[in-house]
């Protein structure tokens, strides 16, 4: 995945961002500033809804980067290097230089993520409530209601199991484990990740074409960077194997 803008180093770890999670910060902010407080929180001044939804969709970012930062501290503590970070469109990705070394880190490292997903969604939760009881603002309140509800979405969504998404590496991790060969369990990971992000695409195209609803864009939009980002990885996954295969074969007797 390619950066568009750097953002510095965390833990010594590149950390960068795709074009599309730009589109997704902004499409975030305007949902929460048009729609969600004005419902949740009627009497908001226009600009303090716009303030409070800059501000989510920055603690949303923020969220997505613990999650990825989780995939490379669990990673580093089975010995992987950590190229960088890249959150985009669908969440994020910890790029890593070597493999896992057994299926039980390849299944901590994918299940990292989605576990500080549903962490931090329990953390806001219990703010908002505390805050309610309070009697705190009730547009903060909203905010934290909506990024515990986002951040609970993040982690089930990811976990679908298919490449790349956290549910693809379990899947692999699972295969891997179940007949000890991981190339095979990468490749059907992808396969998945591709009928999944196939399926997004069609049911897009339904709910705009025969249902007229153009929150269908999305879902197509979002099958469309699933499907790319499946590709992407089966080709990584098959130039590792022509890799291996072309190195010299060692003697049995090392």
């Amino acid at each position: 995945m390619k950066q568009t803008l750097r953002l510095g180093r965390v833990a010594g770890i590149p950390i960068g961002v795709h074009w599309s999670v730009l589109v997704i910060m902004v499409l975030l902010a305007r949902s929460l500033a048009t729609a969600v407080l004005p419902a949740d929180a009627p009497g908001t001044p226009r600009p303090v809804a716009w303030l409070f939804g800059a501000a989510g969709a920055l603690l949303m970012l923020l969220s997505l980067l613990a999650h990825e930062l989780a995939h490379a501290l669990v990673g580093r503590h089975f010995g992987i290097r950590v190229e960088r970070l890249t959150l985009w469109l669908l969440g994020g990705m910890a790029e890593f230089r070597d493999e896992p070394p057994s299926a039980r880190a390849d299944l901590l490292v994918a299940g990292a993520g989605p576990l500080t997903s549903v962490a931090a969604a329990v953390g806001f939760g219990s703010v908002a409530v505390l805050l309610s009881a309070a009697g705190g603002p009730v547009a903060v309140v909203v905010v934290l209601l909506w990024l515990t509800t986002i951040n609970l979405v993040l982690a089930v969504f990811n976990l679908l199991p298919g490449a790349p998404l956290d549910g693809g590496r379990v899947l692999r991790a699972a295969l891997w484990w179940w007949h000890g060969d991981r190339a095979r369990a990468a490749l059907t990971a992808v396969r998945v990740g591709h009928a999944l992000g196939v399926t997004l695409i069609l049911a897009g195209l339904v709910e705009v074409v025969i249902f007229g609803l153009v929150d269908g864009l999305w879902t197509a939009l979002v099958g469309w960077f699933l499907l790319m980002a499946a590709g992407a990885e089966g080709e990584s996954v098959r130039s590792r194997g022509d890799a291996q295969r072309q190195q010299p074969k060692t003697g049995a007797f090392r």
